[in-house]
C-alpha cells in the first residue's frame, strides 16, 4: 500500500503540473463520498487483515474494551487516555459494527457505517494534495480489498458538503448538534472540535421515551440507566438518526453537564 501511496502522489503532483489533463481532480480540504452495500461485515476477516497490518484496534463487546496493537495486546491502554496512544492506522470493531480510519501522505481515509442507509457503508476521503479521482478510488478500492471488506469495490464518490447549520430531517427527534455529528465527515474530529465525548463508534445520550415501559428495539444500544421515560445509553453514531424516528421515542439528546450554583 505504500507503493500505492507512492504513486499516487507522483501522479497527483503530474495532474498538478499538467493542468489535470485527465480531469477530475480533487481539491485538497475537500471530502469525497462513496457509499458500499455491505449488510454483514465478515468482521474477523477485517479484524485478522487489521491486525496483519499492524493496526491500532479498538475492541468493544458490550460496556468492556480492549486494545491491540497488530497482534499484541495493550495492557495499559484505557478509555480514559485513549486519544495519548491510539494511533493511526486505526479499526473500531464493536460486535456487528466496524470503522476504519487512515491517515496517510496525500490523503486520509474513512469506512464507517452509513448513517443514511442500514445495511451500507460510507468511504470518504479527504485528499492533502490535488488527485485524480481515478487515484482516490484505486486507493481507496485497495484499502477495501486488503483488508477483506470486498474483494471488487465498484466506487462513486461525490463531493461531500454538509450544510453550515444542518437541521434533522423531519420526524426525526434528535438534537441538531446530534444530527450534525451524524452527517459530519469525520465523526472523531468533529466531536473532539465540539467538546463531545465518543465512545469508539457510540456517543453516550440520553433517550426520551413515550411511554417508559416501551424500549426501542434493532439500534445496537447499550443501556447505561434508567428512571421514568429517561434512558442514558450508549448508541452508535450511525443509528441516532434512526432511533429519533422511532414510535417509541420522544427525543435523542446529549446528557446535560452539571454546573456549579452561581456559576451561570
Amino acid at each position: 500500500m505504500r507503493i500505492l501511496v507512492s504513486s499516487a502522489l507522483l501522479l497527483g503532483l503530474w495532474f498538478l503540473l499538467s493542468g489535470g489533463l485527465w480531469g477530475g481532480a480533487l481539491g485538497t480540504g475537500n471530502f469525497y463520498k462513496a457509499t458500499i452495500s455491505l449488510p454483514q461485515p465478515d468482521i474477523s476477516t477485517i479484524a485478522a487483515r487489521a491486525q496483519g497490518l499492524g493496526f491500532w484496534i479498538r475492541l468493544q463487546q458490550g460496556l468492556e474494551v480492549m486494545y491491540l496493537h497488530g497482534t499484541e495486546l495493550c495492557s495499559f491502554c484505557a478509555p480514559a487516555g485513549e486519544e495519548s496512544f491510539f494511533g493511526f492506522p486505526q479499526l473500531y470493531l464493536d460486535g456487528e459494527l466496524f470503522l476504519v480510519r487512515l491517515d496517510e501522505d496525500c490523503y486520509r481515509l474513512g469506512i464507517r457505517p452509513s448513517p443514511e442507509l442500514r445495511g451500507a457503508y460510507e468511504v470518504i476521503v479527504r485528499p492533502k494534495v490535488n488527485l485524480d479521482l481515478t487515484v482516490i478510488e484505486q486507493e481507496a478500492a485497495g484499502w477495501l480489498q486488503q483488508l477483506g471488506i470486498v474483494q471488487t469495490p465498484s466506487l462513486q464518490f461525490v463531493e461531500l458538503a454538509p450544510p453550515e447549520k444542518p437541521q434533522p430531517p423531519a420526524g426525526a427527534r434528535l438534537e441538531s448538534v446530534l444530527y450534525a455529528l451524524a452527517i459530519a465527515a469525520d465523526w472523531h474530529d468533529f466531536a473532539r472540535e465540539r467538546g463531545i465525548s465518543l465512545f469508539g463508534l457510540r456517543i453516550k445520550v440520553i433517550v426520551e421515551l413515550v411511554n417508559p415501559e416501551v424500549t426501542p428495539q434493532g439500534y445496537h444500544l447499550l443501556e447505561e440507566a434508567r428512571a421514568g421515560e429517561l434512558m442514558r445509553v450508549q448508541v452508535p453514531v450511525s443509528e441516532l438518526v434512526r432511533l429519533s424516528t422511532d414510535p417509541a421515542v420522544r427525543f435523542v439528546r446529549l446528557p446535560y453537564e452539571p454546573h456549579e450554583a452561581g456559576g451561570g
